[in-house]
């Protein structure tokens, strides 16, 4: 063994830095790696048979820095057998798997470290991202939904992912815990292809704790050559992958030790449906041979209004904004939120939802309708769910609408 291949075994972290065909953002992301001011990590260049000058680009650097390694398949393995690649050839405790897009912050490797030997319990973090344009500018700082920084119950972390409140996991600010990984087993790709990370991250959080680092500590690239953007907004598949990957989550809950509760149950079972029913949603908009088209389901709806709400008898309508008044039959719609009788936009919180529907049943307004389009809210908004259940009785649910009837 080398001087160079004991150093590697020995290594606290390794980055993984996957690659293909695009040597001059790969500069940027191994720089990043580069840079930081953790003393104890490798870097190992996955390369998918590239076609440009990746090879010459990584080894003018690895001449210069003996922390990078070079490894180039003979044949394209794909994401998901390079990705595999980098667990079978890591030796270190703590793996990281950087897309050659991706850029780390300085402190990504140094923080990740410190919170995953300060908790064993944790099977991998993550860390908050910004997104940037192809040309390096900054778009958007991520949504964290409820997940707020630090220590997180493993089953926390699908219970909020299950009912669409939880923060998504960028994976070039990701640290796994390498024995963590032998428990669950190699990347898989049961739904899509393209989903194999989430597939592993569920599995991870069924058994392990998990840490958010609430900084910004990675930036990742969106610009048209990446997955995102030619395997998810345009063809339609991705959402259909993630809806297969999130119902797998509810198996793993319902594997759980909470699941011993009846209501708990119950609560999963609604989620499953609610979960089944909005991925065939995305199916029908990759297949629309296979059900109803926008407008069927529309005037389905109106006639279901119609026949349970009298002509004339106003009713709260919430539709996101997407219906435009079509689906009102022959009553007048209130539109949720509203401010001079027009739609006022999706509530900041649920106490402000509460607060209006409240306000609006005390002028005797009889029905809150659920348009098929705004069904999220009743995932996201789970303290007004919980309201109506509790106060109000549901007269109506399908695949379209939700009734609520609002006065005794």
């Amino acid at each position: 063994m080398t001087n160079n291949q004991q150093r590697n075994a020995m290594t606290k972290v390794t980055v993984a830095l996957t690659t293909y065909n695009r040597s001059q953002l790969l500069k940027l992301s191994l720089a990043s790696v580069l840079a930081q001011d953790y003393p104890d990590f490798r870097v190992m260049v996955l390369d998918n048979a590239s076609t440009d000058d990746t090879e010459t680009v990584v080894r003018s650097l690895a001449e210069d820095d003996d922390r990078v390694t070079y490894i180039r398949n003979e044949t394209n393995i794909g994401g998901l057998g390079n990705w595999n690649l980098a667990i079978e050839l890591n030796t270190s405790p703590y793996l990281t798997i950087l897309s050659d897009d991706d850029l780390m912050l300085p402190g990504l490797i140094g923080e990740s470290v410190r919170v995953l030997d300060e908790h064993p319990q944790v099977g991998f973090s993550f860390a908050m991202v910004r997104l940037i344009d192809a040309a390096g500018n900054s778009l958007d700082l991520q949504h964290t939904g409820n997940i707020s920084g630090g220590l997180v119950e493993g089953l926390d972390f699908l219970e909020q992912t299950i009912s669409w409140q939880g923060c998504p996991v960028y994976t070039s600010s990701l640290f796994f815990r390498a024995s963590a990984l032998a428990v669950v087993g190699q990347f898989d790709s049961p739904h899509s292809k393209h989903t194999f990370d989430l597939t592993t991250i569920y599995r991870l959080a069924a058994k392990f704790d998990i840490f958010f680092l609430a900084r910004e500590l990675a930036q990742v690239r969106l610009h048209p050559g990446q997955i995102t953007e030619t395997d998810w907004r345009f063809d339609r598949n991705g959402p259909i992958g993630v809806i297969a990957e999130i119902i797998d989550a509810v198996a793993y809950l319902l594997q759980s030790d909470r699941a011993r509760d009846e209501n708990y149950r119950q609560w999963l079972a609604e989620r499953f449906l609610a979960l089944h029913a909005r991925q065939s949603e995305y199916t029908q908009m990759a297949l629309p041979y296979m059900q109803q088209t926008w407008e069927e389901r529309l005037q389905l709806a109106t006639q279901e209004i119609a026949r349970l709400i009298p002509p004339e008898e106003a009713y709260i309508l919430v539709d996101d904004g997407q219906w435009q008044g079509e689906a009102i039959a022959s009553a007048p719609a209130i539109p949720f939120l509203e401010q001079d009788g027009q739609y006022w936009g999706a509530p900041p919180d649920d106490a402000t939802a509460i607060q209006e529907l409240e306000r609006l049943q005390s002028k005797g307004v009889q029905f809150i309708v659920f348009g098929w389009s705004a069904f999220w809210w009743l995932d996201y908004y789970s303290e007004l769910e919980r309201y109506l259940r509790s106060h109000c009785r549901c007269v109506l649910k399908n695949t379209r609408l939700v009734v609520y009837g609002l006065q005794p």
